[in-house]
């Protein structure tokens, strides 16, 4: 018998809207803008093992690997017409990247072998069971003195970026964008056993605040 899809939550809440991603994240996100600084924070250089966690159409796995073309960078996702579309980009930009359809909580990768996990506005889509396990497997995953850092919503910090908010709860549900408007993301991150938690970067949007979050497995630490 074949087994039933997991669902998921797609990047803009339908799989219909799957086309229309990248245009829509470029012109309404000024997506080169910081995801360019967030490959400056990681500074990917070579021998790092970066994992791209929930990496969509490949935007940010193929800029890590075009800035360090001997460091190895792995997409995970698990929407096949997006890795479908990862993959056309970096073959187009020559670009090795190791891509596999896998969900955040369940990575294919060994423990203690990444040096970096990075996430771009994927957590909102998790139920909060998810974003706990999925934080776990990242921390599994990295080595010790690995680096988790994140970009995804925040808690508005006024009452216009609340209801610039409200369109991206309607698409992706309020139930798993709940923790983002509540601004739990840090302490899950701490309740699976990061350290060095700090919010680096905020930026305002048309949909509501950015944050920008580091973390740190710290050197001798296994995973819970």
């Amino acid at each position: 018998m074949k087994a039933t899809p997991r669902p998921f939550v797609p990047a803009l809440g339908l799989h219909s809207l799957t086309g229309f991603y990248d245009g829509l994240i470029a012109r309404f996100l000024a997506e080169d803008v910081w995801k360019a600084w967030l490959v400056a924070t990681i500074a990917p250089k070579p021998g790092d093992v970066i994992v791209d966690l929930g990496c969509g159409t490949g935007t940010l796995a193929s800029m890590l690997k075009a800035a360090s073309p001997q460091a190895t960078v792995v997409g995970i996702d698990p929407d096949q017409a997006m890795l479908g579309r990862a993959r056309a980009k970096a073959a187009e930009a020559h670009l090795d990247i190791r891509f596999e359809q896998a969900f955040a909580d369940a990575l294919p990768l060994d423990g203690g072998s990444a040096t970096a996990v990075v996430s771009s506005l994927v957590f909102h889509h998790l139920e909060q069971p998810t974003k706990r396990a999925a934080f776990a497997e990242a921390f599994r995953v990295l080595r010790p003195g690995g680096r988790i850092v994140i970009a995804d919503w925040a808690q508005p910090d006024n009452l216009l970026m609340r209801l610039a908010y409200l369109p991206v709860q309607v698409f992706d549900g309020f139930s798993n964008t709940r923790d983002n408007l509540q601004g739990l993301l840090p302490e899950l991150m701490q309740q699976t056993g990061f350290e060095d938690i700090r919010q680096v970067h905020r930026r305002r949007t048309i949909f509501g605040n950015l944050t920008f979050l580091h973390g740190m497995k710290h050197v001798g630490m296994d995973a819970p």
